[in-house]
C-alpha cells in the first residue's frame, strides 16, 4: 500500500528506480566475483587405513587471475605428528583465465600407527598462500577424517592353549613370484655362448693347451713368434732365455753349461742331441758377451731346430714309457 502511494506521487518515481538499479548492479558485481577456495578434491577411502600405507590427496583450489601461489608456502616434507609422515606436496597451474586461476595441488601421507582397534584419526589441517603484490590470500586445506584398522584381528581366535590356531595376527599375504624361466634360459644360453667365446680365444692364443704342452714346444712357439722381430735387439736374448727356461723347467733348476752332462745322464732320452745343447748353451754365452745383439733369421731357425728336435725326443721317450 505504501508503494502504490510512492508510485503515484510522480516525485518519487525517479528515485526508486535508483534504487533498484543499484541493487541489481550490486548482485550483479559480487555474482561476478571469483572466489578464493577448493573447487574440487579427490581423497581416497576414508577406512581400513593400515599401518605404513600412502594416503594421497588431490586438490583442485581457484583464486581471483590477479593472486599466485607462493611455493614457499606449501607445507615442507617431514613429520607432522609421530605417527604421520608427509613424503610430498607439490602443485600444478592447471588453468589460467581472465577472471581466475586453478591449481592443483598434491600432498602425499604416509602414516606409521599401528592401533590395537580401529581408530578415528585425522590429518592435520593445512595452509597455502597466494599472493598479489601486497596482498595475501591465504586458503586451508582442511583436516581430513578417517579410520586406521589394526593388522591383528578385531576378534581373536585360537587363543586357548589347546588352540592350533594362530591368535591375533593375519596370515601373511604369499608373496607374488615374478616368472624367470625365460630369463634362467637366456641367461644359460648367453653363459654357455661367452664359455665358447673364451675356449676359443684361449686356444687361439695358445695359453689352453701350454699346460700339457712339452717345454721345448711352449719354446719353440715362442721362438716362432720372436723371429718376426728379429730386426729388434732383445728379440733373440728373448728367444734364448725362453729356451734356457724349457731347459730349466725340465731339470728342476737353473741349468748351467757345466751341468748339461748331468741333465742328459737324468735325460737319456736327449742323449743323442748333446752336441747341439752344447752349441746352444755356446751361442747364449756368446750372445750374451757379445757386442752385436742383432740376429738372423738363420739364428732363430737354428733354436727352433733344436727345441723341435727335443720335443720330439721327448715326445718319443714318453710313447715307450
Amino acid at each position: 500500500m505504501a508503494i502504490n502511494k510512492l508510485l503515484k506521487q510522480k516525485m518519487y518515481v525517479p528515485m526508486f528506480l535508483a534504487v533498484l538499479l543499484a541493487v541489481f548492479c550490486n548482485t550483479a558485481l559480487y555474482a561476478d566475483q571469483v572466489r578464493t577456495g577448493i573447487v574440487q578434491q579427490s581423497l581416497g577411502r576414508d577406512f581400513g587405513i593400515l599401518v605404513g600405507d600412502v594416503i594421497e590427496h588431490y586438490y583442485i583450489v581457484q583464486v581471483p587471475a590477479e593472486y599466485r601461489l607462493t611455493p614457499a608456502s606449501l607445507p615442507p616434507d617431514g613429520e607432522l605428528d609421530y605417527w604421520l609422515l608427509l613424503l610430498d606436496s607439490d602443485y600444478e597451474l592447471i588453468s589460467e583465465t581472465a577472471e581466475l586461476r586453478q591449481y592443483r595441488l598434491h600432498f602425499t601421507f604416509q602414516t606409521f600407527y599401528a592401533p590395537l582397534d580401529v581408530r578415528a584419526l585425522a590429518t592435520p589441517p593445512l595452509t597455502v598462500s597466494f599472493n598479489a603484490g601486497d596482498k595475501t590470500e591465504q586458503l586451508t586445506i582442511p583436516a581430513w577424517n578417517f579410520t586406521m584398522s589394526p593388522l591383528k584381528e578385531i576378534a581373536p581366535r585360537g587363543v586357548a592353549k589347546d588352540s592350533n590356531q594362530n591368535a591375533f595376527m593375519k596370515a601373511d599375504l604369499a608373496p607374488s613370484t615374478i616368472p624367470t624361466k625365460d630369463l634362467q634360459q637366456q641367461i644359460w644360453i648367453l653363459s654357455i655362448m661367452l664359455l665358447i667365446l673364451v675356449i676359443l680365444w684361449l686356444t687361439l692364443k695358445g695359453f689352453l693347451f701350454a699346460l700339457t704342452r712339452s717345454p721345448f714346444q711352449q719354446a719353440y712357439h715362442q721362438v716362432k713368434k720372436l723371429r718376426k722381430y728379429h730386426n729388434d735387439e732383445s728379440a733373440f736374448n728373448q728367444a734364448l732365455q725362453a729356451v734356457h727356461r724349457a731347459f730349466n723347467r725340465l731339470a728342476g733348476h737353473a741349468l748351467f753349461a757345466h751341468q748339461t752332462d748331468q741333465f742328459i745322464n737324468k735325460h737319456k732320452e736327449f742323449s743323442g742331441y748333446q752336441d747341439q745343447i752344447d752349441s746352444f748353451y755356446q751361442l747364449s754365452t756368446e750372445a750374451l758377451y757379445s757386442e752385436q745383439k742383432l740376429a738372423s733369421e738363420k739364428d732363430f731357425d737354428q733354436l727352433m731346430k733344436l727345441c723341435k728336435q727335443l720335443a720330439g725326443a721327448e715326445k718319443l721317450a714318453l710313447k715307450k714309457s
